[in-house]
């Protein structure tokens, strides 16, 4: 999932064909098309935004609460146009741009625990995947989003850019500073 995601231009705003790639993946590994939308975040976001956030609901098979995996379909500007090959044991850019490492992994990580679960059939309750939009540019996705949305999960796993072995349970998160010199 990760070679074939890599290879979809998606930079922040430009969410639509990432986001058509990632809904495709998701019915090829047999999640239903009518567990699969969109949320109308992009027309809240002031910044031209082609799509709204992607969110899949896959029902429990056992009782439990609501978990939630997240990521972004975004990638930074540097990321457009990415050819990526294998390089021995990794994967690389063809160094003319940026992999897009941020975050089409956090999108392959949240396919394959979706085919994980309907292939082999494991116990689960129910969850929400959310993939959302223009996080490179402020978490806009995030912002818009309506939490109405999430079927009232009870905890949510972010999945973003990091080595696989390590957790972060807390982060300071964004601050902007707009500067004027005279």
């Amino acid at each position: 999932h990760l070679m074939k995601l890599l290879s979809v231009e998606g930079v922040t705003g430009e969410e639509a064909a990432i986001a058509a790639a990632v809904t495709d993946e998701l019915r090829k590994v047999g999640v239903p098309a009518s567990a699969i939308r969109f949320d109308s975040a992009n027309k809240r976001i002031p910044l031209p935004t082609q799509t709204g956030n992607l969110i899949v609901d896959l029902p429990g098979t056992r009782a439990g609460p609501r978990l939630m995996f997240a990521t972004h379909l975004d990638t930074v500007p540097l990321c457009a146009g990415a050819k990526v090959r294998r390089e021995g044991g990794r994967i690389v850019s063809d160094g003319t741009t940026a992999l897009g490492g941020d975050n089409r992994t956090g999108c392959a990580v949240l396919v394959t625990l979706a085919e994980t679960l309907l292939k082999h059939k494991l116990p689960h309750p129910p969850i929400t995947l959310l993939f959302t939009v223009r996080e490179e540019s402020g978490l806009h996705g995030a912002r818009e989003l309506d939490p109405a949305d999430l079927g009232g999960a009870a905890m949510c796993f972010n999945v973003d850019g990091k080595h696989p072995a390590e957790l972060i349970i807390g982060a300071v998160g964004q601050e902007n500073w707009e500067v004027e010199i005279r």
